[in-house]
């Protein structure tokens, strides 16, 4: 076993597309033990780029004499997808409609396929959280259900799949972030359910993954009284020590969820809370912002930890680096398999509620409400961009589809039209209902998609009667009211919710949205992001918040 040092408990973040200099003097000095990687903050573009950049990492641990360092990503799927260069998957949710835990096996087996073939070998996946809040602004569709059970049959398939194929998982958010109202990015959570609650409903899922042989387990910035009235997971020596390794009987790599997340640094500061982490039980602490913070880190930990909790996590440290620090793959990779699965299982999630749809017949329209993001955690582009291409394609291939209409003129670009996706705001209010109200009016179908845990009830009935295309709970029903604190600005477009004539006709291109317009009424649209000014590059997404990041 390689002979490690204090920075080996240190993983790190950073941006751009290449690791920074000083980092790759840390890594070669063993003041760096592990990589954290990052799509919105430019760390992944190509596989050539990733692979080149993951190179010189390995390279400065060689000049060093040391192992190269593991390399760590989210790729849960669904909304959290870090590399989407590849294969991407649907999410865990997603993965449990499709009624078959095996899916999750095949699931992570193929992600960590397209890992390995970039040289990395950790996967902070799966999510073991069960949801039983569906106010949960930060787990929602990451975990796999609200049955216990459930969960720790589909993350168990998922250690199993993954692990197998070469790459750690990290089921996370230990014990349990499925019961909070509150994102620990932002602020501390608690979770005050009794203790025969937590054992029964929180700790199920985390047991299965550690029995199926999961590496390594993700720490909650979550206070649970019922376990440690006085710290949160991430810092104490009774959930760390007393339930994982005692009761749990986990011997693996402990990490951190990010220490720059405000639900750490608001009970503990900075300077002290690697060193407490790691007293605590912790083998790994993830910092994913700071080069200053990074590179001191190790000398916090030397100081501040007392020596036998410091040797025996660099001991457990050091085993893990030695399995799954790895070496960059030189020869191509096929993602055609993977996209094929994601594929097949995606198709086998899709679920129906409500009566039989009627055949469908004549122009049919289809009205997405944009999902908000609801959290630092996602990374993916615009769904609706997806969404229209799927649909095109699949008509495309249909001799019986019927053809789709295009209600939206060519840009100058000569972009293809827009429809048949008319994306909305993801809050349904009056002015919408009135808007699909006409659509539905010169349409033979109207058909509306909706986030199971949306806190707006935005799903519709499809009859043969156009009228009975009717938003549920829309008209005379308010809406559900916000909860977690804070306004969070959805991804989706607002203008939907002003409908004078004045900013109708001020938000859309001329000619296609308001009093003066010719089109009739079954081809007016709601105006998309692109008809807007985008506030922060190519992202119609409000800024991030740097000091939040994404675990």
């Amino acid at each position: 076993m390689t002979r490690l040092s204090a920075g080996a408990l240190v993983w790190a973040g950073f941006d751009g597309p290449a690791v920074p200099g000083p980092l790759l003097d840390a890594i070669e000095r063993g003041r760096i033990g592990g990589l954290l990687l990052f799509a919105y903050r430019g760390n992944i573009r190509s596989r050539e780029q990733v692979r080149g950049m993951l190179r010189e990492a390995v390279a400065a641990a060689r000049r060093g004499g040391l192992p190269p360092v593991p390399v760590g990503v989210d790729q849960e799927g669904g909304s959290v997808v870090r590399i989407g260069y590849g294969a991407v998957f649907p999410s865990a949710m997603a993965i449990a409609a499709s009624g078959d835990p095996k899916n999750a096996e095949r699931t992570a087996r193929a992600v960590a396929l397209g890992l390995r073939a970039d040289g990395i070998a950790m996967n902070h996946a799966p999510v073991c959280d069960v949801n039983v809040d569906p106010r949960n602004p930060v787990i929602g569709t990451r975990a796999f259900g609200d049955d216990a059970a459930a969960v720790a049959r589909y993350c168990a398939q998922w250690v199993k799949g993954s692990e197998g194929a070469g790459v750690a998982t990290s089921p996370k958010h230990f014990p349990g972030h499925g019961a909070t109202t509150h994102d620990t990015h932002h602020t501390t959570v608690d979770v005050t359910a009794d203790r025969a609650t937590l054992e029964r409903r929180e700790l199920v899922p985390f047991r299965a993954a550690i029995a199926a042989g999961a590496s390594s387990v993700m720490t909650a910035h979550v206070r649970y009284p019922a376990l440690d009235d006085e710290s949160i997971a991430t810092l104490s020596p009774r959930i760390l020590g007393d339930l994982l390794r005692r009761e749990l009987g986990f011997t693996g790599l402990a990490i951190t969820d990010s220490l720059d997340m405000s639900g750490v640094t608001q009970v503990e500061t900075p300077e002290h809370l690697a060193a407490r982490a790691v007293n605590a039980g912790i083998d790994a602490t993830m910092f994913t912002t700071g080069l200053e913070k990074q590179l001191n880190a190790s000398e916090q930990l030397a100081l501040g930890v007392r020596p036998a909790i410091l040797g025996a996590a660099i001991v457990r440290a050091a085993a893990f680096r030695d399995r799954f620090g790895v070496d960059v793959p030189d020869g191509p990779f096929d993602d055609g398999p993977g996209r094929a699965l994601a594929a097949e299982i995606a198709a086998a999630s899709i679920t129906h509620i409500g009566p039989p749809l009627p055949a469908f017949g004549g122009p049919i329209r289809v009205v997405m409400f944009v999902p908000e993001r609801r959290s630092p955690v996602e990374e993916l582009a615009s769904l609706e961009t997806h969404l229209e291409r799927a649909l095109r394609e699949a008509m495309a291939r249909s001799p019986c589809a019927p053809r789709a209409r295009s209600s939206i003129p060519r840009r100058p670009s000569g972009r293809a039209p827009c429809s048949p996706v008319e994306a909305c705001s993801a809050p349904f209010e009056a002015p919408m209902t009135r808007r699909l109200s006409r659509a539905s009016r010169r349409s033979s179908r109207t058909a509306t998609c909706r986030h199971r845990w949306s806190r707006w009830p935005t799903s519709s009935r499809v009859g043969r009667d156009p009228a009975a295309s009717r938003p549920c709970g829309s008209s005379g029903s308010p809406p559900v009211p916000r909860v977690g604190g804070g306004d969070r600005r959805s991804r989706g477009l607002r203008a939907a919710r002003d409908t004078g004539p004045e900013r109708a006709e001020r938000a859309a291109p001329p000619g296609d949205v308001g009093p003066g317009s010719r089109r009739p009424a079954h081809e007016r649209r709601v105006p998309r992001t692109d008809d807007h000014p985008r506030p922060r590059g190519d992202d119609p997404a409000a800024p991030r918040r740097r000091r939040d990041p994404v675990q």
